[in-house]
């Protein structure tokens, strides 16, 4: 796997306070639509013998996955492209909740939650485990809930169970037994990704230092936020990097046709500044109920042949009967959802929770274009993965080379955490390698109005720091953070040196500040 027992170790332990916090933490249908989707049904006739394959992932935005135009953007996400490829995308689709311990539940018993229960077998008997363990065989993962019979599937583990690394090698197991199943089978799991903390770079090498350094600026500060969400898009395309390695060797495998695959993602997260990344609502601000409870959700269909779109007012509560009537038994039990196959629901609105109030959106996909021409002000969404790290005017200059002379910048000085890192960087899945920079810039003198930053290895630039645009000797050790192109960041001897590049006039001015001045343990 290209990393040593020690290093994930120390990623265990770094990243264990993060996983404690997942504990608390009228559409209408086109004509054309409806046709394609219509289409499909004589196609997919119910039977008991067809696999069942279904992935949830965790803080999963709909909105990054899209193009401005509203199609899948392809050369940043071409798992989820082959995704829209094959299957009905329901890309009107919503979540119900805010919290996994609510919207999981709701997912797998196919009804509003509720907050007077508990994501425990006992308070939902009714779900697609109790449902499917006398028809089919079950490969189960749950990382946080815990809705299995005993002895019929596995529930909820350990906390260190829920750690990147881990979740990482839980879907590169289901990728594997999904693919050599031979009789029927459930195959399901629920995954902690793009789900925080964001330590994964795109060629899936994680960061050795996940929570080690705590950002300190402000939440309202539209670079924090905008820092995050580049962080959270790196660990996105990475899921997606594995997500196309699982349609692949599913497609291949004799199980593809005869397969109904459901990929969604219990709630989303917002990266507004100032407001709560999903912990606490705010109804007066509806774009981030868009971030939040908009979610992707296909559906491959056994034997479906043709991709669709579908516009239908979908919810999370749906794809339990959509499996059920699929799967051609109906239970004595009765869920709140509609069957997706055959049905679009008429609903003019959908409710979502949170503790401990809830609301109704009636507002349909154009509300998620709006969502993805917000974000595309910070990240182009039509872009490419590298175009991720290519933000504000320096951004156009990442992955090319630094002059190899140039003027001294005697008045700015900077730190860097976690310098070792970069001394010992890996190779392969899990390898650790830098994906964000974070530490301190000083200055001498006042920066001007167009000057920033810029992070080179080894004499390639590599991160961009607009925090010193303006910067005066007043505003003291000024806190920062960069994602990094990390793909140009490997094993050896790497030199890491910031730049100040100056953009006043036609041709940009850059000057060379060098390496971070060293800092003991008790200043980082």
């Amino acid at each position: 796997m290209g990393t040593s027992r020690s290093f994930r170790l120390r990623v265990r332990a770094s990243v264990l306070c993060c996983a404690l916090l997942l504990i608390i933490c009228a559409p209408s249908v086109s004509t054309a639509t409806s046709q394609s989707v219509a289409a499909q049904a004589p196609h997919a006739k119910a039977s008991r013998d067809i696999n069942v394959v279904m992935i949830v992932f965790d803080e999963a935005m709909l909105s990054p996955l899209l193009r401005t135009d509203g199609t899948i953007n392809r050369k940043r996400f071409p798992g989820f492209a082959a995704l829209a490829d094959t299957t009905t995308w329901y890309r009107n689709m919503m979540g119900t909740s805010q919290r996994t311990t609510e919207a999981v539940p709701s997912i797998l018993g196919g009804r509003w939650p509720s907050l007077k229960k508990y994501p425990i077998l006992r308070d939902h008997p009714n779900n697609l485990f109790t449902y499917m363990q006398d028809k089919k065989d079950l490969n189960v993962y749950q990382a946080v809930t815990k809705l299995c019979p005993k002895g019929v599937c596995p529930n909820a583990g350990p906390l260190y169970f829920r750690l990147v690394d881990r979740q990482v090698q839980r879907f590169e197991e289901f990728i594997e037994a999904s693919a050599s199943s031979t009789t029927p089978t459930l195959h399901f799991t629920h995954l902690l990704l793009p789900h925080r903390p964001w330590g994964l770079a795109p060629d899936v090498r994680l960061s050795p230092d996940l929570v080690q350094f705590a950002d300190r600026r402000s939440e309202r500060l539209v670079d924090r936020r905008r820092d995050n969400y580049q962080s959270m898009l790196r660990q996105y395309v990475a899921t997606d990097t594995l997500l196309l390695e699982f349609i692949n060797k599913l497609k291949a495998s004799p199980n593809w046709d005869n397969t109904m695959l459901v990929v969604t993602a219990d709630h989303g997260i917002t990266f507004v500044p100032g407001e709560s990344y999903r912990d606490k609502i705010n109804i007066n601000n509806p774009g981030t109920l868009e971030d939040i409870y908009r979610v992707p959700l296909f559906i491959k269909y056994p034997l479906q042949t043709k991709s669709s779109i579908s516009d239908c007012p979908a919810s999370s509560i749906d794809i339990l009967p959509t499996i059920i009537a699929t799967n051609g038994v109906t239970p004595s039990w009765t869920t709140e959802g509609a069957n997706l196959r055959r049905t679009c629901p008429l609903r003019t609105s959908r409710i979502v929770q949170w503790p401990y109030s809830t609301t109704q959106i009636s507002t349909g996909f154009s509300a998620v274009l709006e969502r993805v021409r917000y974000y595309d002000q910070w990240i182009d969404a039509n872009g490419d993965v590298d175009d991720i790290y290519r933000v504000q005017l320096s951004g156009r200059l990442l992955g090319k080379r630094a002059p190899t002379t140039a003027p001294a910048n005697v008045s700015v000085t900077w730190t860097l955490n976690g310098a070792e890192n970069y001394q010992k960087v890996g190779t392969g899945r899990l390898g650790p390698v830098p994906t964000r920079a974070s530490g301190t810039l000083t200055t001498q003198s006042r920066l001007c109005q167009r000057c920033e930053g810029l992070i080179a290895v080894n004499g390639r630039f590599v991160g961009t720091l607009p925090e010193l645009a303006g910067m005066t000797p007043e505003m003291g050790a000024l806190p920062f953070s960069s994602s990094l192109m990390s793909r140009f960041i490997q094993p050896g001897d790497n030199r890491v040196e910031l730049w100040v590049v100056d953009w006043t006039g036609t041709k940009p001015v850059m000057t060379l500040v060098g390496a971070p001045q060293k800092v003991s343990d008790g200043s980082k």
